[in-house]
């Protein structure tokens, strides 16, 4: 077996990278006998590249590899699409990125603690994951991209996308730059209006505040949007809550937060919730739509979003 942990600078507002390399280089040299290197990506994609070619050499050589995303979701994300479609490779998760929200409920504990410990990786267990799908139309041309975690569409995707531009900001801390951008979306409301299929069947047209389609679930650095969500059932959370009052809102949000929106009594008036293999989302206020994948920002027209059921191994604790 061998193991190869792919470090992103940026991850985390690049506060992890000297810390996370110098645990791993610890981690060679407690371990001689392991055949464990360290790399770096140094641009967008680069990990997708690099757990890619990682994964293709040890398939020439016979061999089995664990691929470790040493950063965030988006990160987690580069390295499945790397090594989907090699079954030789295993994709491993050592969350220092801001958000880190697919491995809350990645392992068999229940305790995300355990991904930062280095040496309890050894002692993992194998499985397999689930992926999501999403495709799109640019330029004339079908493009597509694997999703870990999950999509986010409306005030959860302009508030990830406003708090990706403030954590670039001096003295603002991943959590910080995510509760600002959650106020000032509040403020301006910005919801989106939206055409949802899935599975072939209508499930919302019109005005939304803002839409999910999962496989984990939790987004923005520990909001547990889709408390149902299973990694490994084959399924898609499709949640979508209906374009409400500003107080509304603010009042119902600790609970969102929380995981517990469905504890409330008449919440099936404000909230549409399904389970899917294959959804459909389309702008209605434009032809385009802004929204994010794993924390990256995407901009499309019409998305076509399908499961992927143990797309591929992944290693848990």
């Amino acid at each position: 077996m061998r193991y190869a942990f792919i470090v992103n600078p940026a991850s985390g507002q690049g506060k992890h990278e000297e810390g996370i390399a110098a645990e791993i280089e610890e981690l060679i040299k407690g371990n001689p006998n392991r055949d464990i290197k360290l790399y770096y990506t140094r641009s967008e994609k680069d990990a997708t590249y690099l757990s890619g070619l990682l994964a293709e050499e040890s398939a020439m050589k016979n061999e089995e590899i664990v691929i470790f995303a040493c950063g965030g979701d988006g990160t987690v994300q580069e390295v499945a699409n790397g090594i989907y479609g090699h079954d030789n490779a295993i994709l491993g998760v050592i969350p220092v990125g801001s958000g880190n929200d697919l491995v809350r409920q990645l392992g068999l504990r229940k305790d995300s603690s355990l991904y930062r410990r280095l040496p309890e990786q050894f002692d993992g267990v194998v499985t397999r994951m689930d992926l999501i799908r999403m495709s799109w139309i640019e330029k004339g041309e079908e493009k597509s991209r694997m999703i870990a975690n999950g999509i986010n569409i409306g005030f959860d995707g302009n508030t990830a996308i406003l708090a990706h531009r403030l954590k670039r900001l001096p003295l603002i801390s991943g959590t910080g730059s995510y509760l600002l951008a959650v106020a000032a979306n509040l403020a301006a409301k910005k919801g989106q209006k939206l055409r949802i299929t899935a599975d072939g069947k209508n499930f919302h047209t019109g005005k939304l505040l803002l839409a999910t389609a999962a496989n984990g679930g939790f987004c923005g650095g520990g909001v547990q949007s889709c408390p149902k969500a299973d990694l490994y059932d084959g399924l898609i959370e499709l949640m979508a809550i209906k374009d409400l009052p500003r107080r509304k809102f603010v009042a119902l949000f600790p609970k969102y937060k929380a995981g517990k929106l469905f504890s409330i009594r008449g919440v099936e008036d404000i909230v549409s919730y399904t389970q899917a293999k294959n959804i459909v989302i389309e702008p209605m206020l434009g032809p385009t739509m802004k929204f994010v994948g794993d924390g990256e920002i995407f901009e499309t027209g019409s998305l076509r979003v399908e499961v992927v059921p143990k797309a591929v191994r992944v290693l848990v604790l």
